[in-house]
């Protein structure tokens, strides 16, 4: 067996290399997922229709809309 002589100074710029490699990957993929929940649809911004409305509703006005529905029922069936 023959021992190889390892030169510390290349093995720390090796490690440094790939250390910094995956640095660089780790910022592009966080790049990635900032733009990606930057893009996705906020509630406010998720509109539907209601089947007879006139306007599209934002999240907020369709459960206003579904409570006053189902408070009109449960009225309905206890009057």
């Amino acid at each position: 067996m023959s021992e190889e002589k390892i030169d510390p100074w290349q093995d720390n710029t090796e490690a440094h290399e790939v250390i910094n490699m995956c640095l660089s990957q780790i910022g592009e993929r966080l790049a990635e997922i900032e733009k990606y929940l930057n893009e996705l649809p906020t509630p406010d911004k998720i509109m539907y229709k209601p089947k007879g409305a006139e306007d599209y509703l934002n999240m907020k006005e369709n459960y206003d809309e579904i409570y006053k529905r189902l408070e009109a029922l449960e009225s309905g069936l206890q009057g």
